[in-house]
This record gives C-alpha cells, structure tokens and sequence, in this order.
C-alpha cells in the first residue's frame, strides 16, 4: 500500500495527464496486517476527501458546468411499499442543493396519482429516490411508459432497483438496468470508473473509496453501459465476482436512463464526489431537455378498439386479407369463406382434401397473388391422399364473383408426407418481389421422445425420426421453401436459397431446422422473415438427454440451418440418445451437425445450426420474462410498416415493431429492437382484451392488425371462433366498447332470447344509444330487447353501441 502523507504533493500525483487517482492503497486483502494500515488509512480520509475535491476542479476532464440542467425541472419521487431508507431526507436536501448550484428546479413527492401524462409532461427527468416494493398501479405504470416515450429522462438511486421488482412490469426492470438481490454489511469499498467520458463520472478519480450498502443485482439489463464498478477484493460479501458494475446508463424506450446503487446513507448525499456523480447522471438523463413529444409515445392500451367480423367459425386455421379489405379464411375441413370488409361471412368453395377430425392435416394455407385484382387468382395449401399416399400440395384456383372456381386448379407445388398426427405447417406468404414462401412441419410424432429430440434411428420408427425431414436437406417437410409459381403451374426457383448444388440439397429450401412452423410474415421494408415455431414438450433439461423444450420466434436474414431435430432455442443441444439401448452419447455440436439417421436421403454434414431469436419455456423464461409461462405456441403477425394511404394507421412508436402472439396464451406482445438487432424490449398489446386461440394474423392495408381466432375447443367448431380487426381510434374520442349477454345463445325454435347491452362501456365515459341486428333487419333499440326466433339455424345478433359524438362499435353473437 502506498500511503501518502504528504497531501501538498497529492495534486501532482492525481491531476497529470495518464492519471487521475486519488487513491493509492495497492490490492486490499483481509490479513490482520492490511485491517490495521486500513485503520491508519481511515484516520486521514477526511483530509484526503478535501484534497481530492480540491485536486478535481484542475483536473483534467473535470467536471462540465451542466449548461443543459439550467431551468430544467425534477421530479424527486420517494415513495415507499417495501424497506424505507432513513437517507431519503438527505437525498431530497442533496438534489435541492444541486438545484440550487446548477439552476434546476425540484419537486419532491411521494403521491404517485402525479403519474398522469399532464402532469409528468412538465418535468425533464423523473429521480426514483430509493423507492420501494409496488409503488404504482396500472394507469401510474402507463403513464410513465408514455413519458419515457415522449424523450422523457430517469434517475434511479439505490433502491430504485429494489422497486416493482415482483410483478409483471419488466418495462421498469429494463429501464432501471437491474433488479436489487443482495448486499452483505455496510462497508468501505473501492469504486473504479471505467468510462470517465460521461457526465456522471468525468472528473471523478479513477479509483476512490467509499462507504455503501453495496448491491449485488440480478436480471442485469444486457444493453446497459456500465461507468462505475465496486472492487469485490476492497470488501466482503460480493456476489459478482472479478466484475461488478454499480452505475451505469443507457437509451431505453425513447428516452434515457441512469442508474447508481450509491445512496444508502445520509453520508453519502454529502459526499462531493457522489453528488458530482448524482448531477452528471441527471445531466444526461435531461439530455437536450426539449418538451416531450407524445406523439412519440406509445398510446393507451385503450386506444385501440376490437371489431368482430364473424364469429362461430368451424376450425379456421389460415386467412389473408385482399386488395378492397375482405378477407379470405380456410376452414380446416376444406371451406373457404369471403368476408366482407365489414363482417359477414359466406363459404364460397370446398376443396377436395384428406381430413381426419383429430388430426392436424386438411386445408391449412391461403395466399392471395399479388396481383390479384387483375389475376383472381388464390393459392390454397391443403392434404390429399392419392394411391394410399398422402401428399401436402400447393395448388392455385381462380377466384370468381360465384366463388372459388374449384376445376380451375393448377398444381404448383407437391410433396409426400407421412400419415401420422402431427406438425403440417401452416402458412405461405408473398414477398414484394413475387416469390412464394411456404412453411412446412417436420411430420414427425413427438410423443415417445419424452420432449426431447425425435431422433429414433431404428428401423420400425420412421414416424418418429425428425432427422428424416427437417434435418434431411433432400426432403422438403420442416423447413421453409422459397419459389416463384409459373403462369401455367409448377415453379421456377429464385437465386439465394440455402442449396445451389443439388447434390448438397433441395433448392427450394430457403431455411430449415424447423419444428412446426405455423406462422410466417416478411417485412415489407428489409425482406426479412420472421416465422413462429412451436417446440417441444420437454418441461425441464437433463444432463444426458439435453435442453427443454423451447417455442421460437425467429428472424431470417439469409437462408441457413435452425438446427431441429438437433437443436433447440438458442441452440440448446440435445444428446445423441439410442432408443433401443435407452443410452445418451454426447451432445450435438451445433457448430458441425451431422445428420446419420438410416433414412437421410440428404448430406451427412449439416449447415452450422443459428440460434432463435426469442425462445421461451413452459417456465418463466429466464431471457424473456414478459412472456410469461403456460401452455406455449408461438406465432407471428410481422414487422409493423404504416402503409402508404392507411386509413386507420397505427402510431409512429410501432413502426419497425415486431407484433408476435401466442395461440395458448392469448397474448400479443410488441418486440423493439436494438440497432444490433437484439431484443431490446417485449411490451403488451391490448393487455386488458381477452383473445380465444389466435391461431394466424396480420397487418391490413388500412393499417390494423386483423387475427383469427381458433377458439377454446380443439378439433370442433367454437362460438369464439372468428376473425376480428384491431384498429387504433386516434388521439380524440375514443368509441364504446359493446358487450352482448344472452338470456340463451343456443335452443330449439321457437326460442325466446333476452339480450341485453348492460355491460357495455365507453372510455370516455359517454352516454351510449344502442341498436340491435339481426340477419339484415333491425330488431331493436335501447339497452335490453327480447327476440322471438321462430326458424331454426344460425343467426347472428350484432350490437351497434353508439357514443354522444357519433363513435361507433359493434359486436355479434351467435344464436343457434
């Protein structure tokens, strides 16, 4: 240890141009000979505190004046649910006084309803002050996503990282940059800058000691830049290890946001080094300070508005939407239904497939041409048996004003598949440029695997073998083909799929490793495919047998190998397991896979496996908490791009979004990425709407998100099931949200029928006026009408609900 004791000399040592160290003690141990020199070292602190704050202001990279701060205004918020700390007193007196210096106005609260948009607009950064446990509700929570949004700025001190840390709100989590787990005794510790070109620490020594609570931390936000750490070899207790970061920053959501675990005690709000850190962070966190922008900011969850179109469907499984805004949905059993743009559905053809009610095969694909205003033309992808075989084809029909011509029919594409139970696929989709993307299922039953890989090479086991389809680059089944359909059928196959050589592969593989995919979408703007797949069953990983079972949202940017049978989520290995000895080898390398199974028709060396972009467990995922836990089938609706003349566009915070969903979770979720194409974030989409099964979905040229529901039941027809437009209402009044209650919904002519509306609402809290529909008559007005329905069959009942400004919504139900 160096010990200095002449402080006339410390400028000189600390302030030249490779050094600005204030302290020089070398590595501290815990021998009794480094306690007593620590103890002879604590006798001068006080001296050396001086000095070195005296040393600071002719360093340099001293300190700015924090010109930005001038007139700005701060919100301190300490309020407490959990521990309360006895140095928030001194932390409100601290930001006062550098209120004073700097020319910043303060206000300190502990009343969290000032989390409104009105009032949060009004200031340039928020300060969470040791705060604690669960301090906001929903709306709260909301509106300080909107102000973050808007180029709003945040502070968190110490304990901010102890805050809404059990709930759901991983919104906050990423914002503070982690999540409070641990801290031994209070202690001395040395703090080390590693990034002295930020406000928050330029000027600061290079190493100095100082006295905390020190934080150990979990869930540490991977996008943070750290510019402090604490030396675990100057205390005991850390958690961390050779690193661990205690401040830190980064842009988040629109705005920024800075973090330090200093601030436990009264001591350390007087320290001038830690109120130097504190107003350097709030000086970036303020940035420009220019008014938000709530334009910029997400919406109200309540912005947005559900139409129901038809409901009562029989296993709708795929639609697309077309040029005038109807749509077109394939019902599994072989009914295509037209939907108007308004609702109200009609079967307009029935395909001759191979259908089998508790299983996954029949019709299970739709795709418009492009060019379908002048060619009627409509691409259906469906199952056939023929000579004992069954077959998985893509065929195109002409669609007439009398419906779909079912003898016009050209094949385009066909391949066998086995007949077993499971993972068809289930979408084909169009690029900009006119080539046809079809995802197609590994074929393969999963049930005798124990949810691991499918990989049994033995001779009677063919249907249970994954690495005879996905892994097999000489069999179209579990990937994702890329082609061009040609005027008179068949198809031609573009440059830039995974296999030039026909020797190495199929060409018309432009990905695949894949599972069951059910859900594909391109981005209009870069071409890049995102697709949905759904994992396996494996609840837990095993030593031998290898990873869980993960679903996966993938993007692809270029053709290449996702790794199934062998892989799975971020390239999780699985074991190379022997069915008939029930003995494991060692893992798959994903960086070398090799496809030996008896049945590969294809290369032996595989494609280097990618890894998925999100992946998720039957458990909370780990990576990606804000999607929960449950039942799991991933899906995806695309990356949002406003289109040209849209009608009813979504807000500018959604563009370049990816919208995805999850057919047992009912849920949408919002992924924003960061600008290394990272997951930067997953939020909520219409968090308070209840979905049944969203099983397809995707963006109109009117600019809203449409979805299919499947509906509770499986392999039958449901009252839910339908499909339904998600539209944005705009900044103004918002319409009512009508909610039909039947007396009965299902009986024998005649049938008298009490509906009532007295559930509805409306979000602005305007008086509603209501008319009932049935079929194409007028049935009544007001809140409460009864039906006399004296025909059997289906009839719709829809409820018009109408708001005091003319905003209108409607809703059906079903009456059988």
């Amino acid at each position: 240890m160096n010990t200095v004791t002449d402080f006339s000399d410390l400028q000189g040592r600390t302030c030249g141009a490779r050094t600005r160290q204030v302290i020089l003690p070398g590595p501290v141990t815990h021998s009794p000979l480094m306690r007593n020199l620590r103890v002879h070292w604590r006798s001068y602190r006080t001296a050396f505190a001086a000095v070195a704050i005296a040393c600071l202001a002719g360093c340099s990279g001293a300190p700015g004046d924090h010109g930005n701060l001038d007139g700005a205004s701060i919100l301190v918020f300490s309020e407490t649910r959990a521990f309360r700390h006895r140095s928030i007193p001194a932390g409100i007196r601290a930001f006062e006084a550098l209120g004073a210096e700097y020319g910043f106005n303060v206000q300190a609260s502990e009343d969290s309803a000032i989390f409104n948009d009105r009032e949060l607009a009004a200031f340039d950064a928020i300060v969470f002050l040791s705060t604690t446990g669960d301090i906001l509700n929903e709306a709260e929570q909301e509106a300080m996503e909107r102000y973050i949004q808007a180029g709003g700025g945040f502070v968190g001190v110490h304990a901010a990282a102890d805050t809404e840390h059990q709930g759901d709100w991983y919104w906050y989590r990423n914002l503070v940059g982690a999540v409070f787990a641990s801290h031994p005794a209070i202690q001395e510790a040395r703090l080390t800058v590693i990034d002295d070109a930020h406000p928050s620490t330029s000027g600061l020594p290079e190493t100095f000691l100082h006295t905390e609570e020190w934080y150990d931390f979990r869930d540490l936000y991977e996008y943070r830049i750290d510019v402090l750490t604490v030396d675990e070899q100057s205390y005991e207790g850390g958690r961390h290890g050779d690193y661990h970061p205690i401040s830190w920053y980064h842009e988040y959501d629109g705005g920024r946001s800075f973090y330090t675990a200093l601030g436990h005690t009264d001591a350390a709000f007087s320290s001038p080094l830690v109120r130097q850190h504190l107003v350097g962070g709030l000086a970036y966190a303020v940035g420009e300070g220019r008014p938000r922008d709530y334009t910029r900011a997400r919406p109200e969850h309540d912005r947005f508005v559900r139409d129901r179109l038809v409901d009562g469907l029989d296993e709708p499984v795929a639609f697309d939407l077309l040029p005038d805004g109807s749509a077109l949905i394939v019902q599994r059993a072989g009914q295509v239904l037209h939907v108007a743009a308004e609702g109200g559905e009609q079967e307009i053809g029935r395909i001759d497939i191979y259908y089998d009610w508790d299983d996954e095969f029949g019709l299970i694909g739709v795709a418009a041409d492009p060019d379908f205003d002048a060619n009627r033309r409509v691409y259906l992808m469906y199952n056939r048996l023929r000579d004992s075989q069954l077959y998985q084809r893509i065929s195109r029909f002409i669609y007439e004003d009398a419906g779909i011509d079912v003898d016009s029919e050209v094949l385009v594409l066909e391949f066998p598949v086995d007949q077993t139970c499971c993972h068809t696929g289930g979408n084909i989709e169009f690029d900009a440029s006119g080539a046809l993307f079809i995802a197609t299922g590994d074929n393969t039953v999963p049930f005798q695997s124990r949810g691991y890989g499918p990989i049994d090479r033995r001779e009677d086991r063919t249907h249970f073998d994954a690495l005879r389809s996905s892994g097999n680059t000489n069999d179209l089944r579990g990937k994702i083909l890329r082609i061009e359909p040609l005027p008179d059928g068949g198809y031609t196959v573009p440059p830039g799929n995974l296999f030039d050589d026909p020797a190495e592969g199929r060409p018309e593989i432009y990905a695949m490793g894949l599972r069951n995919p059910y859900t594909i979408a391109i981005d209009p703007e870069t071409g890049h495919l995102f697709y949905g797949d759904i994992g396996p069953d494996a609840g837990e990983s095993d030593e031998l047998r290898g990873s869980r079972g993960y679903d996966e949202i993938n993007r692809i940017t270029g053709p290449g190998n996702f790794g199934w049978p062998l892989f799975i989520g971020h390239n999780g290995a699985y074991g190379d397991h022997d069915f008939a000895s029930e003995t494991t080898g060692e893992l798959f390398d994903p960086g070398a896979p090799v496809n030996d199974s008896p049945r590969n028709s294809g290369a032996g060396i595989l494609p280097p496996a990618r890894p998925a972009l999100i992946w998720y467990p039957y458990a909370p995922s780990e990576r990606f908490p804000e999607l929960g836990q449950g039942g799991r089938n991933a899906l995806v609706a695309g990356v949002y791009r406003q289109p040209e003349g849209a009608s009813q566009p979504f807000p500018a915070y959604f563009e370049g979004r990816l919208f995805i969903a999850d057919f047992m979770r009912d849920w949408i979720k919002v992924v924003d990425f960061h600008a290394g194409g990272g997951v930067r974030q997953i939020a909520p989409f219409m968090p308070g709407e209840s979905f049944s099964g969203i099983l397809d979905l995707t963006f109109g040229d009117d600019g809203s998100l449409y979805i299919l529901e499947y509906g509770r039941g499986w392999f039958a027809g449901n009252p839910e099931a339908g499909l339904s437009r998600l539209r944005y209402v705009g900044p103004g009044n918002r319409p009512p949200v009508p909610v039909i209650e039947l007396s009965e919904s299902q009986g024998t002519a005649p049938l008298e029928v009490t509906a009532t509306a007295a559930s509805s609402s409306d979000p602005d809290g305007d008086a509603l006026t209501y008319e009932w529909q049935l079929g194409s008559d007028v049935a009544g007005n007001g809140e409460t009408i009864t039906l006399h329905i004296a025909d059997t069959g289906q009839h719709e009942l829809v409820l018009v609900a109408t708001d005091e400004n003319g905003a209108s919504a409607r809703q059906g139900a079903p009456i059988v």
